[in-house]
């Protein structure tokens, strides 16, 4: 049998589809036909409600999930309230602990007494515990004005919660107690210069160590959230806040420093943002039990007898939607569910409060919630009744329409196929005889064909082809060698580089030194150094220098070289700090491509263990206290970086080294390191682990769990910066 060509493959196509749409479109016409006006009608009124049930459906998930963002959002701001004021506390507490840890740094401080002196607004004072009033042991009032020191800070502690009514006090195991108090008029302004009014017969039956706030923290032995209690005055105020506690040089335990406000601002805060009349905002604690409520009465009601220990759990109510909701809530999980309280119909929308450990929830009359829904569904139906009467005006005009328009396709079909065909057809063998010649090795061969269409496009493509074919095939060998060259360059560049870095750390009893240098490429901006300005004086540095690769690599010998060179020569006569200030004058000079370097230099007396540095805008480093065994960050003033400016001054600090006591330096691709997620390793987290750590294991042991930890963090992330750590040790003479 004879076999078709595409020209006629073609031709049979284009008029078999045509005859065959048509034949098919004109027998569903007549059979649809039929069925959509029988059917039209009911299916339309069918239509309407469903969609008019799924817009109600709809706009109540809508209406649910705004009203869980509204608790989400007030359970976050309640959570940071209580978070910061727990934050307060412990600042507050430490603050004490630095002065009882170190008492020959400070004097004794006298506060006055409210039974005797006038007390204003925000001032600090103090009182004593009815057991120890009227015996005040020497012992006693010198602990107490030894913490009176906090008069120089916990003012500021304050400012914080400013047109509040707010109390920071310290209260100590031996019955002393050390207050300020904010009080606001009826206005919410606070007059520093008003007395505080005090009711002397209650104040002095107080005994800080026998409040919720005292007892919480003690038992717990670190920085806790209260729930709410009475204040001392019998004005019916109930206060929440946070305390901690603080200890002696010894790590006794010696009382509890805190801060509390009054629960009416918070209540305030979360009335002003009600979805609708009725609305109901409460917090449970980890109990089940109302601590905020803006219901005064009820089971929502906040019990305010601190005596009383029948505070209701929610837990035990009988409706059972709401005590499912309530062991949800306690759950610490976020939802919208529908609930009964009192036979009647609500919406509980509640979200969880990490910090305190507390749930918020919104409690939201159905009626008011489905209110909408309702005005919208009638509205829909109404809209779907407009729309059946255009669509039958429409099914009118398609009819007629439907059987002009396939008779006139079917004779454009007709004259336009064989034409159409023919002229698809010429180009391919042309395309087909070119490309079998450029396949068998003709490169130079170039097709002809303009058709306007995209077997030109092929064609255009194919020349190109070509062309590129031969300007790759004469490039690439060049190309290769110039990538093996490169390679080899950087290979050197990275070993010159490491070699800058020195690695023959000395072995000596007095101090040890370890550092690492990790670069992201080939060739780095981080870099270390350390070297002897005389028989006992050990300087050293950390840098970063802006950028990667071989510019930062650049940069980085310059500054290396001129940091070392102007402090061999002039430290001993100038100080640390014109040392920086002119490495920093040299650096400056010609630097057309503003790169800059962040360095911390330092220099260690290791009779002494007098330590000088200068912090030109670098990442504070960890300081390690041997006899406390605890990492804190270094105090650090941050000066401007070197490099993109001249005339900068740089401000030098001291510390002294205890024996034992350890520096780790380090750059951001420590702090910075990221994961597959782009979250940051963080400084946060690296202090966490050094005092988790073991600290006075040798340096080299120290520097690669660190860095475990970092690798732990980053996973099988890329490496995204250059990573440089650093560790000096204080052993003394």
């Amino acid at each position: 049998m004879k076999r078709l060509n595409i020209h006629k493959k073609v031709l049979l196509l284009v008029l078999g589809a045509g005859l065959t749409t048509f034949i098919v479109l004109s027998v569903f016409s007549f059979i649809g036909k039929s069925f959509v006006q029988r059917d039209k009608e009911s299916m339309s009124v069918e239509l309407g409600e469903k969609s008019a049930s799924y817009t109600d459906a709809l706009l109540v998930n809508q209406l649910k999930r705004t009203l869980g963002e509204l608790a989400m959002a007030k359970a976050q701001f309640i959570d940071r309230e209580m978070s910061v004021a727990r934050e307060d506390a412990t600042i507050l507490a430490d603050a004490v602990t630095r002065i009882m840890s170190h008492p020959e740094n400070y004097s004794p401080r006298h506060l006055p007494d409210p039974r005797t002196d006038q007390i204003r607004n925000g001032e600090i004072y103090r009182i004593y515990a009815p057991d120890i009033r009227e015996n005040v042991t020497p012992e006693i009032q010198r602990e107490q004005d030894l913490v009176a020191n906090v008069k120089d800070f916990l003012p500021e502690v304050l400012e914080g919660f400013s047109g509040f009514n707010a109390t920071a006090f310290v209260g100590g195991e031996k019955g002393w107690y050390i207050c300020a108090r904010l009080v606001v008029d009826e206005n919410g302004e606070t007059d520093f210069n008003a007395p505080i009014s005090f009711s002397h017969e209650r104040i002095y039956e107080f005994d800080p160590r026998k409040r919720p706030w005292y007892i919480a923290a003690k038992k717990a032995g670190q920085p806790v959230i209260s729930d709410l209690y009475s204040t001392i005055e019998a004005n019916g105020y109930q206060q929440i806040g946070a305390s901690a506690p603080f200890y002696d040089a010894a790590g006794n335990m010696i009382g509890v420093a805190g801060i509390d406000s009054s629960n009416t601002d918070l209540y305030n805060w979360i009335n002003s943002f009600s979805v609708s009349k009725g609305t109901i905002n409460f917090v449970l604690n980890e109990r089940g039990e109302i601590i905020f409520s803006t219901q005064d009465e009820g089971i929502f009601a906040v019990n305010k007898s601190e005596a009383d220990e029948r505070k209701h759990d929610l837990r035990n109510i009988a409706e059972e939607s709401l005590a499912d909701a309530v062991d949800s809530m306690l759950d610490g999980e976020d939802d919208v569910v529908p609930v009964k309280v009192n036979g009647e119909s609500f919406y509980l929308a509640f979200a969880p409060m990490p910090e305190t450990g507390w749930s918020f929830g919104m409690l939201v009359p159905a009626d008011e919630v489905l209110k909408t829904t309702e005005e919208t569904h009638e509205y829909f139906l109404e809209q779907i009744t407009k729309l059946q009467v255009q669509m039958r005006q429409d099914d009118s005009n398609v009819n007629d329409i439907a059987v002009a328009v396939p008779i006139v396709l079917l004779i454009i079909l007709f004259l336009m196929s064989t034409r159409l065909s023919e002229r698809f057809v010429r180009p391919i063998h042309e395309l087909s005889d070119g490309v079998r010649e450029i396949a068998s090795g003709n490169l130079d061969k170039k097709l002809d064909i303009q058709t306007g269409d995209e077997i030109e496009h092929l064609a255009t493509c194919f020349n190109a082809m070509t062309d590129e074919l031969k300007t790759y095939m004469a490039n690439l060998t060049k190309e290769t060698a110039e990538k093996e060259r490169l390679a080899t360059e950087l290979d050197v560049a990275k070993e010159i580089q490491s070699g800058m870095l020195p690695k023959d750390f000395p072995a000596r009893k007095d101090f040890e030194l370890f550092a690492t240098m990790t670069p992201a490429k080939e060739v780095g901006g981080d870099f270390y150094d350390f070297y002897f300005l005389d028989e006992k004086h050990l300087a050293i540095t950390v840098a970063d220098v802006s950028g990667k690769g071989i510019p930062a690599a650049l940069f980085m010998v310059i500054s290396k070289t001129i940091l070392n060179n102007f402090a061999a020569s002039f430290y001993k006569q100038n100080g640390l700090a014109p040392v920086v200030a002119a490495a920093n004058e040299q650096l400056c000079a010609n630097n057309e491509a503003m790169m800059f370097v962040t360095a911390f230099v330092g220099v260690l007396d290791l009779e002494t263990g007098e330590f000088t540095f200068v912090n030109a805008g670098h990442n504070p480093p960890v300081i390690y206290h041997a006899e406390e065994n605890h990492c804190d960050f270094l105090d650090v003033k941050k000066n401007f970086v070197l490099g993109p400016m001249d005339g900068i001054p740089f401000v030098e600090q001291k510390i002294f080294l205890k024996r034992g006591d350890l520096l780790f330096l380090y750059t951001d691709g420590v702090t910075e390191a990221l994961n597959e997620a782009e979250e940051e390793y963080l400084p946060d987290r690296l202090i966490a682990f050094m005092n988790r750590t073991d600290c006075a294991v040798d340096l080299q042991t120290l520097l690669k769990n660190i860095r475990a930890d970092v690798a732990a963090h980053v996973g099988a992330a890329e490496q995204s910066d250059d990573i440089t750590m650093f560790a000096l040790r204080f052993n003394g003479r």
